[in-house]
């Protein structure tokens, strides 16, 4: 016997994101669930990658991005987030908005390099102490790059791993003590690069002992997407959340 029914519109959900997510990442998707509400949906793609972050490795990522993106459901997105930190700065945000803009109808285009940027212009922090997970090479570039844009890197403390399956499991307590042991009097902001790197439970920790704000990638990567998609929502942790 059959039953009629009727459809909802498309307003059953006031914000639509799509997140591309690198096939090694297992930290990313955990750290978006302690933020998102009922008025949003996300919807994930995987993104092939090789384990081994170098720069050669993580440009490679370029080529994947159209079949990553077109395995996002075929409908109108508010964001779509790329979300490899390394990734977008060496293959360039513009690039990787012009390739998703060119297979998914969405209003906004975001990355985490993009995102940390536009948090840290938002707390008015040029002085940067940065952690970093990877090996000397992408470390470097991605120094190089937020200087380029005006922040000044004063100090830098890299766990130089290049297995991004290892970076998955760094502890918590660890990141913790290395955003304490990089900052110095210069430092009005702490940086945490990599999507792959947890985070959000120490936040608050190290910034009530630093008394500056902590951005890490998930961190400005769900706060740039709710914030470019008209979503308001306060439960993120730190101070970027609370500004």
């Amino acid at each position: 016997m059959s039953f009629e029914y009727s459809l909802d519109d498309e307003s059953y959900y006031k914000h639509r994101l799509g997140l591309i997510v690198l096939e090694s990442d297992e930290t990313i998707e955990q750290e978006f669930r302690y933020i998102l509400d009922g008025t949003t949906s996300i919807y994930h793609s995987r993104i092939p990658c090789d384990k081994v972050v170098t720069k050669d490795n993580l440009k490679k990522m370029e080529e994947q991005l159209p079949v990553s993106t077109n395995l996002l459901p075929n409908i109108s997105f508010d964001v779509i987030g790329y979300a490899c930190t390394s990734g977008a700065t060496f293959i360039g945000s513009e690039m990787i908005s012009n390739i998703i803009k060119s297979q998914r109808n969405c209003n906004h285009v975001t990355d985490p390099i993009k995102a940390v940027k536009a948090a840290l212009n938002k707390l008015n922090c040029k002085n940067i102490g940065f952690v970093s997970p990877y090996e000397r090479g992408v470390t470097e570039g991605m120094r190089s790059h937020l200087e380029d844009e005006g922040f000044k890197i004063k100090n830098i403390l890299a766990y130089e791993e290049s297995d991004d399956t290892v970076v998955a499991r760094i502890s918590e307590k660890d990141t913790l003590n290395a955003a304490c042991k990089v900052y110095t009097r210069e430092c009005d902001a702490i940086f945490i690069s990599c999507t792959n790197l947890k985070t959000f439970k120490i936040i608050k920790e190290v910034e009530q002992k630093l008394k500056i704000p902590v951005i890490s990638s998930n961190l400005a990567l769900t706060w740039h997407m709710m914030t470019l998609s008209g979503n308001t929502n306060k439960s993120g942790p730190g101070m970027l959340f609370s500004s």
